[in-house]
């Protein structure tokens, strides 16, 4: 839905005009010196370019802030006055051609003028060819190069602008491959890597051809152009080419692996082939080589719970273990906290599958399974080294579980990863693997439960009802003289956030630390409910009050929350 007055009239007669408005609006509001300006024109006159392009390309304006200008001086309102739910019948009113031509997106109709997105100023010339082409007069919305990039991809298709250079407009015959092929392939490459997803499932059916994304833990559907699946078979093709794998064998699983670079980063992208009743689904992981680990002020961590785990870490030996589901930022928490204890006065030997960060004045190990270097005897010859700090990336089985305690219970600090849903259930979790309770209750410093939640768009972000169950949960958490919200956030989804509504993901945490009372019920065999009952009472902050918290600070919305908690509240 648009705004509901029509779009005023631009109040210059020329971009001219205008530009020499532009230059003593930025003056009179302090973006520019006198001087600055007067030689930003002189330039604009030698170089033949617009003063707003020379403003971007030396880097004195944002475009946003440009686009800001712009928009107070013509008249022109700003992409955000529009709420872009755009009905499918207004993006039809513009063919594909016309929008990477002209670079437009269709947001509205308002009378007869139809709305166009347009990340600069038009000339009278092309305003009127464009109201030929599209057969009705067109009024704009100014937003910025990457916005508009985002609104083609999600309305028209990923890689739109290859995809209609293809032979006969896209009608090549399946499978026979095409030299544009590759470049398209690249295109949803360099589209995911910039959404930030860490997989790309792409997924032959009977009669669709689906690619999706992982972003933030969650998988959405990427927006492909219409006419894609008649080249399905090439485009897996050459994917399985750029991983060198065997492009005639469509009946066996293969593992390949590609790399890519992007915006001065390095990316290692691992590629799944498995055959499926319709063809080869292959999965895509992404791993970003750039990337650097997080420091333990990086986190997020609360106060508390900060001193309950600088307290654990500095015990001289014992067993502290991350748990959680997969993709709840183990790792991320446990190279954290390594990176804290790294220092001259420690020997620290690590054990991981794989190894995902340098650490100088680290030992690194990576488990290679086809040659029996496992977790378990690799921790075995650990051992043999003298190690203060051991870190062991997973407790997968008996053996290592087995191993990970005697060397805590030795003299030695053990950090792990262990896969349960809260802290109070790890004690179990290791007895179940054989471990005696005796040990596990003396081994067993603390226990850090994790999941991630993702942050809502700050520029999406608006309020949304509070349902009356979820206002009884609530108040189940929140002291009695502070009152219930009648309402919180959600994200409606935007060109920034790539209409998911929400931008990257923080952590919630749950800290159990050990203590003498809670050994003794670890050793009586005490069910995860009365463990955590203990904790609570002596300020464990479960992961649902932690999430709340979050909830409450419009950080995350309730919808998240729910996906990755569930309601488990200690009681008395």
């Amino acid at each position: 839905m648009s705004t509901d007055a029509p779009t005023p009239p631009p109040r210059f007669r020329s971009l001219t005009e205008l530009r020499a408005k532009l230059g003593a609006a930025l003056r009179d509001g302090g973006h520019l010196t006198e001087a600055t300006l007067r030689d930003l024109q002189q330039r604009a006159a030698w170089e033949h370019e617009a003063l707003d392009h020379l403003l971007l390309r030396d880097g004195i304006l944002s475009e946003k802030t440009l686009q800001q200008q712009l928009s107070t001086l013509s008249g022109i309102p700003l992409l955000r006055e529009y709420r872009l739910a755009i009905d499918d019948q207004i993006i039809q009113l513009v063919p594909p051609r016309a929008v990477t031509r002209y670079r437009i997106v269709p947001l509205a109709l308002e009378d007869r003028r139809l709305i166009l997105a347009t990340d600069h100023l038009r000339e009278p010339q092309e305003e009127e060819q464009l109201q030929v082409v599209l057969g009705r007069p067109v009024g704009w919305a100014l937003c910025t190069r990457r916005e508009l990039d985002d609104l083609v991809t999600h309305f028209y298709g990923v890689g739109i602008d290859i995809f209609l250079d293809l032979d006969n407009g896209g009608g090549t015959p399946a499978g026979t491959g095409h030299r544009d092929i590759p470049a398209f392939v690249d295109a949803i490459l360099r589209d995911a890597i910039q959404s930030q997803a860490t997989d790309i499932h792409f997924e032959p059916g009977e009669d669709v051809f689906r690619v999706r994304y992982r972003i933030d833990g969650v998988l959405y559907a990427a927006r492909l152009p219409r006419g894609v699946e008649q080249h399905q078979r090439a485009i897996l093709s050459s994917l399985k080419v750029m991983a060198q794998l065997d492009i005639a064998e469509r009946r066996l699983p293969q593992d390949g692996r590609l790399e890519k670079s992007l915006d001065d980063q390095s990316f290692d992208i691992r590629v799944s082939v498995l055959p499926t009743r319709y063809g080869e689904s292959i999965e895509l992981r992404i791993l970003n080589r750039s990337a650097t680990f997080l420091r333990m002020d990086e986190l997020g961590l609360p106060a508390p719970q900060r001193r309950t785990l600088e307290e654990i870490l500095r015990q001289p030996h014992g067993l502290l273990l991350f748990t959680g589901p997969t993709g709840s930022g183990k790792t991320t928490s446990l190279y954290a906290a390594l990176a804290e204890m790294n220092d001259n006065a420690r020997k620290i030997i690590t054990i991981e599958d794989p190894v995902e960060y340098q650490i100088r004045g680290i030992t690194q190990l990576q488990v290679h399974h086809a040659i029996g270097f496992t977790f378990a005897s690799g921790l075995r010859s650990i051992l043999r080294h003298d190690p203060d700090l051991i870190l062991v990336g997973e407790i997968r089985d008996d053996a290592t579980a087995d191993i990970a305690v005697s060397a805590a219970l030795t003299g030695h600090l053990v950090l792990s990863t262990l896969h349960t849903n809260d802290s109070a259930s790890a004690p179990m979790r290791l007895i179940d693997m054989g471990i005696e309770p005796y040990l596990v209750a003396s081994s067993l410093q603390g226990i850090v439960a994790q999941r991630l939640v993702r942050r809502l768009c700050p520029d999406c972000r608006e309020p949304a009802p509070l349902d009356d169950s979820y206002q009884a949960e609530l108040r189940q958490w929140l002291p009695e003289s502070q009152p219930v919200p009648a309402q919180v956030w959600r994200g409606r989804g935007c060109p920034h956030c790539r209409f998911t509504g929400y931008q990257g993901r923080r952590a919630l945490y749950e800290i159990l630390e050990v203590d003498d009372q809670l050994r003794s019920l670890i050793v009586e065999r005490a069910t995860s409910s009365v463990l955590l009952q203990h904790a609570a009472a002596r300020g464990l902050i479960p992961l649902r009050q932690a999430g709340w918290a979050l909830v409450l600070r419009g950080e995350t919305s309730l919808e998240d929350l729910l996906r990755v908690t569930s309601h488990r509240r200690p009681t008395a």
